[in-house]
Parts: C-alpha cells; structure tokens; sequence
C-alpha cells in the first residue's frame, strides 16, 4: 500500500471511531482509559494522523462491540478518491437523524436537501443560459 492511500486507511479508521464512540456516548477520555492510553491519543487516532496499533484495535473492538471489519471497508479499496471526511461525516448525521425515525427531524432534514438541491439546479440553469448567451454574443 502506498504512503497515500495509508493516511486515507488511518483517516477512514479514525473517523469509524468518533462516529461509534459518539454513538455510544462515549468520551475521548472514557476510550483512552480503556486503551491505557491519553485521551490526546484518541484525538490523533480520530484525526488519522496517528497510525492505531492493531492490539489497540482489537481493544477498540471489545470495547465498541464491533467486529474488526467495522473499522475496514473491505469492499472498496481505500485511496485517496474515498469521501471527503466532512461529507462523510453529514452522511452518518443524516443518517443518525433518519435512524432516529423522528419524523419532525426527517421533515427539516429532508426539507434542507430539497431547498439545497433545488437552488443547485437553478444555479445550474442560470450558469448553462450564461454560457449560451456568451455564445450567441460572439
């Protein structure tokens, strides 16, 4: 695997453990005590600038009850065209705000996307009518 695509590996792992920590509303603190390890590690780890040990791994699996695959996507290969962490990160808040089965929340949610992807296209439009009114000019 190549330099790259590992920081891709430590990023995607780091953001698999905010998210299940966060889920279990857990601490970064709560989580290093269990890895024997400063809560300042965590942050590294969430952040994928730390390689994680693989024994802190199988701790971390313990102790979030998931299985080691949860930590990997095995069915794509990690490089460095993955998601955008951020992306990823509103993906998995859409997807706790639908898991919620709120239905106040899944209208507001839902509402936003609709706006947002409604301005999108008039933006779309405005830019295409710009482009063939360039063309007609000249």
């Amino acid at each position: 695997m190549q330099k790259n695509n590992n920081k891709d590996l430590y990023k995607y792992i780091g953001f698999k453990i905010k998210q299940k920590r966060n889920e279990l509303k857990l601490t970064q603190s709560k989580v290093a005590e269990a890895l024997d390890v400063e809560y300042i590690q965590i942050q590294r780890y969430e952040k994928g600038n730390t390689r994680i040990p693989i024994e802190n791994l199988l701790k971390l699996t313990n102790l979030f009850n998931v299985p080691i695959e949860y930590f990997l996507d095995l069915k794509k290969p990690i490089t460095s065209q993955s998601l955008d962490p951020e992306l990823e990160k509103e993906i998995m808040m859409l997807k706790e705000i639908y898991d919620f089965n709120d239905e106040n929340l899944i209208y507001v949610a839902k509402t936003n996307i609709e706006l947002a992807y409604g301005l999108l296209k008039k933006e779309r439009r405005v830019r295409k009518n710009a482009g063939n009114l360039k063309k007609k000019m000249a």
